[in-house]
């Protein structure tokens, strides 16, 4: 018989702006939770990547433009 899970934390995550609850696999490390799954935080990586690599660009064609 499958065990109610009453009053379980839960946090918002930070890609998909979604409620998760605790699990037992993060009893140990939940402070460092921010995803609520692998797919999120790969996602919210390849984000801040793309993101960085614009401002790259923006920067470049910053320069270009003054010469």
């Amino acid at each position: 018989m499958a065990h109610k899970k009453l009053n379980l934390p839960e946090k918002t995550c930070h890609h998909c702006q979604r409620p998760f609850a605790w699990r037992k696999k993060w009893q140990r490390c939940w402070q460092d939770v921010k995803y609520c799954s692998d797919a999120c935080r790969a996602l919210s990586k390849k984000k801040k990547h793309e993101h960085k690599a614009a401002q790259n660009l923006c920067a470049a064609a910053q320069v270009e433009d003054e010469f």
